[in-house]
């Protein structure tokens, strides 16, 4: 009987060792990281990256409203839309003059909202590409000849 006893008690204790299964939790996805902010007023908090607008002039959006009594060419509306981007046109690029001194169809006196380097494309229209020279931040026309591409590229 001692026996039975000292086995039921051995049973027990190592019973009593066993844990029960924790339940498996799933793996939260990381989270990106918070844009820095700093407090900029007392109720202010401010992002202090720069937007897209700012690290590339040529993604700001604009509307581009021009008078429709005045007979306007491609290159006053380029002009106009170019006015406070940063960037101007190519000065000595022949092709870039050819565009420029066309008339501006009369749809294309209202354009946008859009970004401005989409509004200059679609000012150009597909049968010219436009390169874009960041350095010295000017805009020049070429045409655009089969296997080179569309004006979107």
């Amino acid at each position: 009987m001692a026996r039975i006893t000292g086995w039921i008690i051995t049973l027990l204790m190592l019973g009593g060792c066993n844990s029960p299964q924790q339940p498996t939790v799933p793996v939260a996805k990381p989270t990106p990281p918070a844009p820095e902010v700093v407090r900029y007023d007392r109720y202010l908090l401010i992002n202090t990256r720069p937007d897209e607008a700012q690290r590339n002039p040529l993604h700001q959006i604009v509307n581009i409203n021009l008078p429709l009594n005045l007979k306007l060419t491609v290159g006053d509306a380029f002009t106009w839309l170019l006015k406070q981007s940063g960037y101007s046109l190519c000065a000595d690029d022949h092709p870039t003059q050819f565009l420029t001194g066309k008339p501006l169809p009369l749809s294309q006196y209202r354009l946008g909202p859009m970004r401005l380097e989409e509004a200059l494309k679609t000012l150009a229209g597909p049968g010219w590409l436009m390169q874009t020279d960041v350095l010295n931040r000017e805009i020049c026309f070429h045409l655009n000849t089969p296997g080179t591409g569309d004006h979107h590229a």
